[in-house]
């Protein structure tokens, strides 16, 4: 009688256990999804390594990769003027296309790290 006693409250908690882990086993899972569409995120993430240079008008940059690859810089909150001739690795993203235009090529600058004052 003893053992079966033991065997009911066992299997008791088991179930309760389960039916109380269920419902946070569910949350977790968009949780998880918005963690991977973040990685997704840094992944599109571009880093390059080069010389800045200003453009042709005002607030205009770009950079050239040493593979030659060139990027057209979109304004953002990082302040590249201060950098303009210096050699400066930049982390950002695609850029959205602007009203008539192409995005490739474009790049929206989430980071700057100075390298060196000259590009040599």
């Amino acid at each position: 009688m003893f053992v079966r006693a033991k065997l009911f409250a066992s299997l008791s908690a088991l179930i309760l256990g389960v039916v109380l882990l269920a419902p946070a086993t569910r949350a977790l899972g968009p949780t998880q999804d918005q963690n991977g569409a973040d990685g997704q995120a840094k992944k599109d993430n571009i880093t390059i390594t080069g010389c800045l240079q200003k453009g042709a008008a005002d607030g205009e940059f770009s950079i050239a990769g040493p593979d030659g690859t060139s990027y057209q810089l979109v304004p953002s909150k990082v302040a590249l003027k201060d950098h303009v001739g210096h050699k400066v690795t930049i982390t950002g993203k695609p850029a959205k296309a602007e009203a008539g235009s192409s995005p490739a090529g474009r790049l929206e600058v989430l980071n700057l790290k100075m390298v060196s004052t000259t590009c040599s």
